[in-house]
């Protein structure tokens, strides 16, 4: 795995190292011309536009003619205006077009467009892998109208996530800088969908040691693999398999509460929604109870549950319980509803 970020980084000092001769050429190139402008206003006492232009004519061999009537001396100054501006203009011809056929200067900006953009990333979901369990997080996240940044270290995966306008760094989720890139510490939280049990646990530990307080949902393929994931930092550890089978046989047994979840939780449903609210502690609302907040009549939404800042969880909580600092209030109900009710609940 670190070997797939040192080769990462290794082919961008390459594409660094390919576009520093042409850098070098075009440089010079200025330097004739800027300097071949000068020589004619000082050998002829032309003006500088005259002198640009005389340049520019001689090294294009367009063939114009002479601008105003040469003395030896800017005969003999054009003489080697020709020499050095042809050879260094064929040189960064060369060196353009080398550059271009190896897509070293497209690789390059698509790599500088790409730090620009993940620089201005804030509060956005990282998502490590893009397997099939991957890309239906990136789609529900993406869903909900919230930034996403996806670590691929598939280059042929990340090429076809770009075409979606997904932002997708290509290297190794393990790799602490590489996480750096994709912003870990202004992230909202990161899922870890990578197929290996122990990649995921590997990227888990990197992403809590540079991300103490990060909320990190790591795919476990068992019960072991999820109680090393959870050492290693996970916040919520998610088994495909059981999720799968659990779905599945809930689906069998209760089908109209499993589509009533499927209604409330699933980004491709617009009616209903059930979310989780925290309650800051400068909230208006804080001790004030359910039943005066009338949150059905006011905001046409339910509370279903609170959780206390302690991690006591209050299932279908009573009218009499009143907000705390630090609840996470799990509503359900119009969207809009949902939205009101947040931010009349923190100001």
């Amino acid at each position: 795995m670190a070997r797939w970020a040192w080769a990462n980084t290794e082919s961008t000092r390459n594409n660094t190292r390919a576009l520093r001769p042409l850098l070098v050429a075009v440089i010079l190139l200025w330097l004739v011309i800027s300097i071949g402008t000068s020589g004619y206003v000082l050998i002829e006492g032309w003006s500088p536009w005259d002198g640009f232009w005389m340049v520019l004519i001689t090294l294009t061999s367009i063939g114009y003619g002479e601008v105003h009537p040469l003395t030896d001396a800017g005969r003999v100054w054009t003489v080697l205006i020709i020499v050095s501006g042809l050879s260094l203009g064929t040189y960064a011809l060369t060196r353009l077009t080398a550059v271009v056929v190896e897509g070293d200067i497209i690789t390059t900006w698509k790599n500088r467009r790409r730090r620009r953009i993940v620089a201005q990333l804030t509060n956005h979901y990282i998502v490590v892998g893009t397997g099939r369990l991957g890309t239906s997080v990136v789609d529900e996240v993406r869903g909900t109208g919230l930034q996403v940044c996806v670590i691929e270290r598939d280059p042929a995966l990340a090429a076809k996530l770009e075409k979606r306008g997904i932002t997708v760094i290509v290297g190794d989720g393990s790799n602490d800088d590489v996480l750096r890139r994709a912003g870990i510490q202004r992230a909202a939280g990161m899922a870890v969908a990578v197929p290996s049990g122990a990649e995921a646990i590997f990227v888990t530990l990197s992403a809590r040691h540079l991300a103490p307080n990060l909320p990190i949902a790591t795919r476990a393929a068992d019960q072991e693999e999820g109680i090393k994931a959870r050492r290693a930092g996970a916040t919520s550890v998610v088994s495909p398999f059981r999720m799968g089978g659990w779905r599945m046989a809930h689906g069998l047994i209760r089908p109209s509460t499993s589509n009533f979840l499927d209604l409330a939780t699933l980004s491709a449903h617009e009616d209903v929604l059930i979310d989780e609210l925290l309650v800051s502690d400068t909230s208006p609302l804080c001790g004030q109870s359910l039943q005066g907040l009338a949150v059905r009549v006011k905001f046409g939404i339910l509370v279903v549950a609170i959780r206390r800042r302690s991690g006591e969880m209050l299932a279908a909580p009573a009218g009499d319980t009143a907000l705390a600092p630090g609840d996470i209030v799990i509503v359900v109900g119009d969207p809009e509803g949902v939205l009101r009710f947040g931010r009349a609940l923190n100001g």
